[in-house]
């Protein structure tokens, strides 16, 4: 059976609140669920924040889906300027797959068509960020050949969570 990438549709929100829920939390509520993560979720991760994304034309949301389920999906965000990096404009900003059809390259099919929606849109590349403790992310990046180029972090309810920053050219032959 083959996948389908294809753009987010309004249709999409409620599936792709629930796959952003369950990723999100098996990559970060490693110790278990506490108010902050499930604030987090239930704000920025809820059908009605996916309809926000939607209906923003600086936001670009792919998916992946086989018969009708969304398997993973990815956000390209337009303007959001790399920390270090000004030229980079064009943010990989989430590559979500459910855990259960991770390894079967997926993320790879996502990260390429975001690169060349980027580049049609005249930028260099994308860039991206990737929790430090994340270690199924960061090996699936470096295997690409990704190089950390800085520093940012990410801010939850007063809290700072160190990410490392990454480019990807659009010339990268992982993806050609």
């Amino acid at each position: 059976m083959t996948v389908c990438v294809r753009p987010a549709r309004p249709e999409d929100a409620t599936c792709l609140s629930a796959l952003a829920s369950l990723v999100w939390l098996d990559t970060y509520a490693t110790a278990g669920i506490r108010p902050a993560l499930a604030h987090h979720v239930q704000a920025s991760l809820s059908p009605q924040a996916f309809q926000a994304q939607l209906a923003d034309a600086s936001q670009h949301i792919l998916l992946i889906e086989r018969e009708g389920h969304v398997l993973a999906y990815a956000v390209l965000q337009d303007n959001a300027v790399c920390p270090g990096q000004p030229d980079w404009q064009a943010e990989l900003a989430t590559l979500y797959v459910m855990p259960r059809f991770a390894r079967q390259g997926l993320g790879r099919q996502l990260l390429s068509a975001c690169l060349r929606l980027a580049c049609q849109q005249g930028q260099p590349g994308v860039w991206l960020s990737v929790y430090h403790d994340n270690p199924r992310a960061l090996a699936f990046y470096r295997q690409l050949g990704l190089q950390q180029v800085g520093d940012c972090y990410f801010e939850m309810e007063q809290e700072r969570h160190l990410n490392h920053v990454f480019l990807l050219a659009g010339n990268h032959a992982a993806l050609q």
